[in-house]
């Protein structure tokens, strides 16, 4: 399965696939500094911009059909993670609302998990990368444009909590608000708001006054998941329309962003009662149909990055 554990990012970027690594980077060039609360310009595109880049070897779908006929004939999503082809990690449409996600037994109990950035890849070919950096609107590009992985590139990493119940269902607040506070580096939630068992595809996050430039409130829309289950790994995906809330220019007046991406998540029980699992998440990047550069490229990712996962139960 793609990017799980079974084939480390590293490896296929020397052959030449998907997502290119790090390799070499130096971390403290000024260009890469962390800033701190207060004077964060909140932008994240140093880190793509000075990041070396692989040719892009994985191409997109030659299909003449429309967006909509490809979406609609794609394969499960273990065949498409299989496959390393960005396209295949194309937005959802036609979105029924979806059913709350629920995780295999293996999965079941309290993890801490470390992730960590192991790369990216612009997929795009219809929009030069030069073209796209310009575009601060697109999904990592600015601190907390993607809710889950507040700070693409962090130095070091982050980590979360994940909390599984015997029927499966994870405590999708706690996590979010451990991955937020971690990927920052400080307590940056005053209060989430979420119920599954009203609405499973709807949360509400608040930060704390005054310390996250980029962000004051976040609503987060959950339009599609997909999971499938094979012997010890599990693959699953969200789908998400974000709203973002901070201050803007104009007194009174909020600023809004809203950015479209998804998660491509792998699990892998490491067996043995080790009490551990190894995954990786992709989160694709999508253009929001209010965007100029939308119709260039309106449901296939601009940006896919890659985070490796390790899962230790406590």
């Amino acid at each position: 399965l793609f990017l799980a554990a079974i084939l480390p990012v590293r490896t296929l970027s020397r052959s030449g696939a998907f997502i290119a690594h790090r390799n070499g980077h130096d971390r403290h060039s000024p260009q890469m500094r962390i800033k701190c609360p207060g004077v964060d310009d909140g932008s994240r595109r140093d880190v793509l911009e000075t990041f070396p880049i692989a040719a892009a070897s994985a191409t997109a779908a030659t299909t003449s059909a429309t967006p909509w006929a490809y979406a609609a004939s794609r394969p499960g999503l273990a065949t498409r993670l299989a496959s390393r082809d960005p396209a295949a990690l194309s937005n959802s449409l036609f979105n029924i609302p979806p059913r709350e996600q629920v995780y295999p037994a293996f999965m079941v109990g309290k993890w801490n998990v470390k992730m960590n950035f192991s790369g990216y890849n612009f997929p795009s070919k219809s929009i030069d990368r030069s073209e796209l950096l310009k575009d601060n609107s697109i999904p990592g590009f600015q601190r907390c444009s993607i809710a889950m992985i507040s700070d693409i590139g962090r130095e070091g990493g982050a980590q979360f909590d994940l909390t599984i119940d015997e029927q499966g269902r994870a405590d999708k607040a706690a996590s979010l608000k451990s991955s937020i506070d971690s990927h920052l580096g400080y307590d940056a939630c005053r209060e989430l708001v979420y119920d599954p068992r009203s609405n499973p595809n709807r949360m509400g996050i608040a930060f704390r006054e005054g310390l996250t430039r980029n962000a004051e409130r976040i609503e987060l829309f959950y339009n599609g998941r997909e999971s499938e289950l094979s012997g010890d790994t599990f693959v699953c995906a969200e789908y998400l329309r974000q709203v973002t809330f901070s201050l803007s220019t104009q007194f009174g007046v909020a600023r809004q962003v809203v950015t479209n991406y998804a998660h491509f998540w792998t699990w892998k029980d490491l067996g043995d009662g080790t009490g551990e699992m190894s995954g990786n998440v992709l989160t694709a990047a999508y253009i929001d149909p209010q965007d100029a550069l939308f119709f260039k490229e309106t449901v296939r990712p601009v940006v896919v990055y890659s985070h490796d996962l390790k899962a230790k139960r406590f």
